[in-house]
């Protein structure tokens, strides 16, 4: 809507954006953006769980918040059984936000 004329103009922000704040609010208004923004829980599970826990477990779905883990023996499962909420603590706060509500573990294989 163009401005009244001698209406006071509004204040232009002369700091910077960051590449990042760009990017995320770009991505945000495309079909399926938050497909996209949990790619992180697959491209950061290593560094998440750590190396042993991924040599064992490994995501296989993420679906109106709940986590499917496939788990590669029994022991590996009862091990994560313990550790899944603090594992979906640390994915919530590696992805920025509440996306993990549940981990629900299968044996693969």
């Amino acid at each position: 809507m163009p401005r009244a004329r001698g209406a006071p103009r509004e204040p232009v922000s002369r700091a910077p954006t960051r590449l990042g704040d760009v990017l995320r609010a770009a991505l945000a208004r495309l079909p399926g953006a938050t497909e996209l923004a949990d790619f992180g829980l697959w491209a950061d599970w290593e560094r998440v769980a750590g190396p042993t826990l991924a040599r064992h477990a490994q995501p296989r779905r993420l679906r109106r918040g709940v986590l499917l883990v496939a788990v590669d023996s029994v022991e590996w499962m009862q091990e994560l059984q313990f550790l899944k909420h603090e594992l979906r603590e640390r994915l919530n706060a590696r992805l920025g936000r509440h996306a993990v509500r549940e981990i629900y573990l299968v044996l693969d294989g």
